[in-house]
């Protein structure tokens, strides 16, 4: 009898560790961890006495958990430039493998990242006190936690500076080197070229050029039979400031690593920002345009 008891607990204990590693964060739970997260920024704020919150202009559409993702992404990004600000060393924003459809539990994840981040920036810095717990909120959409942690993103601006050009070309440097691998990956022979140099451009231009760029990556996802996400809602016409671009490009990338999942990349992780200066929209956009010309060489059937 003892024995049958103690291979019943066993079994038990194995259940509740299965359990535990299919557990899913809610998007109540992840609405939640981006409250504690703003609670957070709007503490430092009060240190460095900076009052009232930016303007931001609530984006709209059926967002997925990968696009938290992305947008946690540009959050760590700030992170790091705060750090850098007060001489800490920066640290790349993490990444993760490709998925055709992201877990909210990547996201919720990467929000624990983001708080043990702020601490860590907090303990430099000399600023007591712990991020206080939130209750989930129910009702929430995947939505309201984007807006939310957008919101979030232009407080952070506040404390270190506004993303530039400069800034959006290291990102999408990273999304030429993804197409890069694809391209390598179905063996297709790059035949684009960088299209001509257009001068006096502004980030307006930079974004209809990423929605361009997206137009063809819906495009292939279409043809291997996904549904595309409409992302209409982020155009933001002659207000356009190069965080707007930034964040289209995070979104974008987002996509791109449902078809790099769906050909059999599915541990090719996207390479870091590199650093850059002295870039202005004309740089992004013919970046940009030439990416959207390789991805016109890729036929998914």
């Amino acid at each position: 009898m003892s024995r049958l008891i103690a291979v019943l607990l066993f079994l038990t204990l194995m259940c509740g560790g299965v359990a535990g590693y299919a557990a899913e964060a809610s998007t109540a739970e992840m609405y939640a961890q981006a409250v504690r997260v703003e609670q957070e920024i709007e503490g430092l704020k009060r240190h460095f006495k900076i009052a009232g919150n930016a303007h931001v202009e609530p984006k709209t559409g059926d967002l997925k958990p990968r696009h938290i993702r992305a947008e946690s992404y540009i959050l760590m990004f700030k992170i790091g430039k705060l750090r850098r600000k007060y001489d800490l060393a920066y640290i790349q924003p993490g990444e993760s493998e490709p998925s055709l459809d992201t877990r909210a539990s990547q996201p919720w994840g990467t929000l624990q990242r983001i708080l043990t981040e702020i601490q860590i920036v907090k303990f430099y810095l000399g600023i007591p006190g712990q991020p206080a717990p939130v209750a989930p909120v129910a009702g929430k959409r995947n939505i309201d936690v984007y807006n939310k942690l957008h919101q979030v993103s232009a407080d952070l601006d506040q404390l270190t500076s506004p993303v530039t050009s400069s800034e959006v070309y290291g990102e999408v440097k990273r999304l030429n080197e993804d197409v890069n691998a694809v391209l390598r990956h179905l063996r297709i022979f790059e035949k684009a070229v960088p299209p001509a140099r257009r001068e006096n451009l502004r980030p307006r231009d930079s974004l209809q050029t990423v929605f361009a760029l997206l137009g063809e990556i819906h495009r292939i996802q279409r043809g291997y039979g996904m549904e595309p996400t409409d992302l209409k809602g982020f155009d933001m016409g002659d207000k356009t400031v190069p965080d707007d671009v930034f964040g289209l490009v995070e979104l974008t990338l987002a996509e791109l690593q449902r078809i790099k999942a769906q050909i059999g990349l599915n541990h090719h992780i996207t390479v870091a920002a590199s650093f850059e200066e002295n870039k202005v929209p004309a740089d992004v956009v013919q970046l940009l345009g030439y990416i959207t010309d390789k991805l016109r060489e890729i036929r998914s059937k």
